[in-house]
């Protein structure tokens, strides 16, 4: 009995013991919990706050609500912009939040920016969330703005709503936008490679083609034709295509000769641009299309046969069936192809099913690629065309310098050598003509000082053909 009572009282005194310990356990836990509160608390109100983005007027940089498509002939990923209120009809909303602008949304079907395929089916595919800014609210009162800064701000007329915004003007400027430039105060503000990439919208990437469709043309092809001259694809090329991209054999080809690979910017279907192709007479046998109204149309005077947008092949087949004379037969079948090489316009994948969109050619460019040369010698040539001036970039191995050229000037107008070796591992080339400016980067360095060139008076031509690369040696 005298044994039972001891071991009680132990237990109780070991109890005794513990408690206060578990208690500043406890105390300890909810100091940490307390003191976290009013961190985050007063970090939100004096330092910084978070932003989910709902709407796409900074797509794609910056995502509001959109689905993750994959294009299920190529293959590529791309985002689509959707509503962000499910309460409200995509294709009846109009969207004033975040972006400030008017957003309808038409729809849910697709075009992919890579291959042109349309009509891409979104029913089953996930609606994503916006993508989360942590914005540091004091960041202007240690330095000033910055052109091309991504800002937020609030609206004066409702300070609960906050835009995102890319900065373009500062205080006291006059801003124009013309062609595609920014003036300020008169002057064309150009943009560095960094801020460069990160407003490009994608036109083309090579790696993804479509898989078992006939129907697509290769918008990558070698010809045997320089730039001035008439495109000519060449049934035996120096230029071998593989799946990660093209080889060039210098051991079969002149030294001396350039030989090509060619980008056209070529569509399935639909668009607004106007194509023309020459042809003397309309035969009498078939009924002449409706003025105006056709996306066929004849010009008896010019002798021009022009087709708005590309050609349906069932338009094409219709015509060259009703007649036997060859050359309205050509006329059209030169037709049918030149149409479907459309001018590069200012779509893209994230508003393709904006309501009412107008689409507008565009004239800057960034190419980039991946090069690994096999020896030290010969040149590799990349050319760019802003609908103006023919910009070359030619890359001496031997000499190992790079040296630009500007249409048919045979001296070069920037030279600079490179540190690069091509032999070990590939490097990364990038060219841009934008902003009335050209710059050429190995590895992310510049080679050369930006070549600036000014407006011209005349306007620029539509570009259905912006790029090439060559090779010789």
């Amino acid at each position: 009995m005298s044994v039972a009572m001891h071991h009680t009282s132990r237990q109780l005194e070991n109890q005794a013991k513990e408690l206060p310990q578990r208690s500043s356990l406890f105390r300890l836990v909810l100091e940490a919990v307390a003191s976290l509160a009013i961190a985050v608390i007063l970090f939100r109100t004096f330092a910084a706050e978070g932003y989910m983005i709902s709407t796409g007027s900074m797509a794609p940089s910056l995502l509001g609500y959109h689905k993750q498509v994959t294009c299920p002939r190529c293959h590529y990923s791309f985002t689509y912009g959707v509503a962000y209120d499910d309460s409200v009809s995509a294709s009846q909303q109009q969207d004033t939040a975040t972006d400030g602008l008017g957003f309808s949304q038409a729809g849910q079907y697709a075009t992919c920016p890579n291959c042109d395929t349309n009509s891409i089916d979104l029913a089953q595919v996930p609606r994503n969330e916006g993508d989360q800014l942590l914005v540091f609210k004091h960041a202007y009162y240690l330095k000033p703005p910055a052109r091309w800064d991504v800002a937020v701000f609030q609206n004066p007329m409702k300070p609960t709503q906050a835009y995102v915004k890319r900065v373009v003007g500062l205080p006291s400027e006059a801003v124009q936008v013309k062609e595609g430039d920014l003036y300020i105060n008169g002057e064309i503000q150009r943009k560095d490679l960094k801020t460069q990439r990160a407003v490009r919208l994608l036109v083309h990437d090579h790696q993804f083609h479509p898989s078992e469709d006939d129907f697509f043309q290769p918008r990558f092809f070698p010809v045997e034709a320089d730039s001035d001259q008439e495109q000519n694809q060449a049934d035996a090329a120096a230029w071998e295509e593989q799946p990660a991209g093209f080889v060039f054999a210098s051991d079969s080809r002149d030294a001396d000769a350039w030989s090509w690979v060619r980008y056209q910017h070529w569509v399935r279907q639909g668009g607004h641009y106007q194509t023309e192709v020459p042809l003397e007479h309309w035969p009498e046998e078939i009924e002449k299309p409706e003025p105006v109204l056709a996306p066929i149309q004849y010009d008896e005077l010019k002798q021009q046969l022009t087709c708005k947008g590309a050609m349906p092949a069932e338009d094409c087949h219709r015509l060259l069936n009703q007649t036997e004379d060859d050359a309205f037969r050509y006329a059209v079948a030169l037709l049918y192809e030149k149409s479907h090489v459309a001018p590069v316009m200012d779509r893209y994948a994230y508003n393709s099913g904006v309501e009412n969109q107008t689409a507008i050619p565009v004239h800057d460019f960034l190419f980039t690629c991946d090069l690994q040369a096999k020896s030290p010698e010969g040149e590799l040539a990349i050319e760019l065309f802003d609908g103006q001036h023919h910009f070359r970039n030619i890359i001496d191995f031997r000499q190992r310098q790079v040296n630009l050229f500007i249409d048919d000037r045979k001296q070069p107008i920037r030279s600079g050598p490179f540190r690069s070796d091509f032999q070990s591992q590939p490097v990364k080339l990038e060219m841009s003509v934008m902003d009335r400016q050209v710059l050429f980067a190995i590895n992310g360095e510049l080679v050369f000082q930006p070549l600036l060139f000014s407006e011209n008076s005349e306007p620029r031509k539509e570009i259905r053909i912006p790029l090439q690369f060559g090779a010789r040696g």
